[in-house]
């Protein structure tokens, strides 16, 4: 995969194409898109101006730098690229990776963003069961050239952790190349928030993780860490990182504030999370009890539905996931626990649930 990736990047050096991220500061601004001045005076003003463009343009700030340098060594990667969420940080990997030679080998569950960034790219797609090592070794014993496994840490309908360190193995063996979205593993995993690659010491055997600033970081964004090779080679070819208006520095600086807090604090909330998941399970009798997530289901869409419209009447919101976010026999209530919640919260939705 690696020989892939430099081909492609030396061709487009050679065609003199490739690129490169620039700041502007301090100079004659004939470039940007901020029209009438609005953003200049803004930050000349210290308040929250809007970037202007995309980072090949005038969105690229210094703060990006400092920011994807500190978060790439928070994650234990080499290197780091934000993107405007972690459903485009998804759409423009995958996209960017998914040439004529490529394969994508995918668990059946994951995210709608890594379908869909699939689906943009030139590459061939091929399900295996959901968690299944025995479907997956079935997948990769073809061996295609270009194959990239995906699969998300905490799935985020199921709530389900992947057998990560045992698709390590076999991607290993098979020379396939592991992607794992950690979306929901952010902040709930590792010792500082780092998430579940980082807290099974795997981060040397994965080639590319997704992180998102909008769940336990309660900010908004996303990232890819991997190798800087990756980073170069996004920045010739993502297509959903080239042609769109860079973040904000307000969201900078926001979500360079609580990756902070986060690592002060993480230790803190995992342990009140995990309190809350294993009061939760024993009143539940389930056994699967590390993950926040904890779909309930109950039958028909229509129950489903009418069970999740009861719970709001007594003050207790929980959505309905119906068809086409599941298949039409698993609606499901998405109950998402957290840290701030008490145990009297779980008593009166299992009282109302009868």
């Amino acid at each position: 995969m690696t020989s892939m990736i430099q081909n492609l990047l030396e061709r487009q050096k050679h065609r003199g194409l490739d690129r490169k991220l620039q700041t502007a500061n301090g100079l004659i601004d004939l470039t940007s898109n901020d029209y009438f001045g609005f953003a200049k005076k803004e930050r000349a003003q210290n308040a929250c101006p809007g970037a202007t463009g995309s980072r090949l343009l005038t969105g690229h700030l210094p703060l990006y730098e400092q920011l994807e340098k500190w978060i790439a060594e928070f994650h234990r990667a080499e290197s780091c690229l934000i993107f405007n969420s972690g459903y485009t940080a998804n759409l423009g990997l995958l996209s960017a990776l998914g040439t004529a030679a490529s394969t994508f080998v995918y668990d059946r569950e994951i995210h709608a963003s890594m379908i869909d960034g699939m689906r943009l790219g030139k590459g061939k797609n091929i399900p295996f069961r959901h968690n299944d090592l025995s479907s997956l070794e079935r997948r990769l014993q073809h061996n295609p050239p270009s194959v990239f496994v995906l699969i998300e840490s905490i799935y985020s309908l199921s709530g389900d952790l992947a057998p990560i360190e045992a698709m390590t193995q076999l991607c290993a063996q098979y020379g396939a190349n592991l992607i794992v979205d950690e979306a929901h593993a952010t902040g709930n995993f590792g010792p500082r928030g780092e998430g579940l690659v980082c807290q099974l010491h795997l981060e040397s055997k994965v080639f590319a993780r997704i992180h998102t600033f909008s769940k336990a970081l309660g900010a908004h964004g996303g990232c890819v860490v991997g190798s800087q090779l990756l980073k170069e080679y996004l920045l010739n070819y993502s297509r959903p990182l080239l042609y769109t208006t860079a973040l904000p520095p307000s969201t900078l600086d926001h979500v360079a504030h609580n990756y902070h807090k986060l690592q002060e604090q993480a230790q803190e909330h995992q342990e009140a999370l995990q309190r809350l998941i294993q009061y939760f399970c024993q009143k539940t009798g389930r056994i699967h009890c590390h993950s926040p997530i904890q779909p309930l289901r109950l039958g028909s869409i229509e129950h489903t539905r009418a069970i999740s419209h009861q719970l709001r009447e007594k003050g207790i919101d929980i959505r309905a996931i119906v068809p086409p976010t599941v298949r039409k026999d698993q609606p499901c209530l998405r109950l998402v626990l957290h840290s701030f919640n008490q145990q009297r919260d779980i008593d009166l939705l299992l009282e109302v649930l009868g």
